[in-house]
């Protein structure tokens, strides 16, 4: 199988960044070849599932937050974008036998060896109940979406078009418990940043040290080419 193509890109706008998502979608169908793709974001950028209600959520409040909006093609819950690495990788979904969830598991076994390369130790969700009240995406961990002593880490999203999977997620550096807040319109502020951070957490607090971006990509693609060319993975 043909080795997958990295695509290290830059800090973009959120429309750039969903635009060159579903570009990257279009490029693998026609030629079969899967991709990942890491980037950052331009300036802090609230995520809507493709099916989520954005009434829920004032957009000139949120300017006044400096926070831009944006809809994902991918479902799932909103995700505040700011300081992270994110990914997106794309492939026939031929290549990736079985449903949407066995291949988040699949593609889970790539991100988990990033982080343990990193010297991060992390775990898969399991069932994660049927509470989804909240619209925050990094609330409760999904199915095979990573932790960290018990807290999400990464954060997940999957589309499937004309036999091409694209998934994409959220790698947080640090999280700000208090912008959270304030973008979810917490009557509590200090409440809801508290429950945030029982919750969620980022790389740095969990690796107990600031790890350079360029390093996490090292990683993130060092074990998606590994995991895609594996023997058993990748097929």
């Amino acid at each position: 199988m043909p080795e997958v193509k990295i695509l290290r890109d830059g800090d973009r706008s959120g429309a750039a960044n969903m635009s060159r998502d579903l570009e990257m979608l279009a490029r693998t169908g026609e030629d079969g070849v899967a991709r990942l793709r890491l980037y950052g974001w331009r300036r802090p950028t609230l995520s809507l599932g493709y099916g989520q209600d954005a009434a829920k959520f004032d957009a000139a409040r949120l300017r006044s937050l400096g926070v831009d909006l944006v809809r994902r093609p991918t479902g799932g819950r909103a995700v505040l974008h700011q300081h992270e690495v994110t990914y997106a990788f794309t492939a026939l979904q031929e290549n990736l036998t079985g449903d949407v969830r066995s291949s988040y598991l699949r593609i889970a076994q790539a991100l988990v060896a990033a982080l343990l390369a990193l010297g991060v130790p992390v775990d898969l969700a399991g069932d994660p109940g049927s509470s989804q009240a909240d619209a925050n995406c990094f609330a409760q961990p999904s199915w095979y979406e990573i932790e960290a002593g018990g807290r999400k880490l990464l954060g997940s999203a999957q589309v499937r078009r004309q036999g091409v999977v694209l998934q994409h997620g959220a790698l947080p550096l640090t999280l700000d418990y208090e912008l959270w807040a304030d973008v979810f319109g917490a009557e509590d502020r200090a409440a809801y940043a508290l429950g945030m951070r029982s919750r969620a957490v980022g790389l740095w607090e969990a690796a107990g040290r600031e790890v350079p971006k360029r390093a996490v990509r090292d990683a993130l693609s060092a074990a998606f080419r590994d995991w895609w060319t594996g023997s058993e993975q990748g097929v």
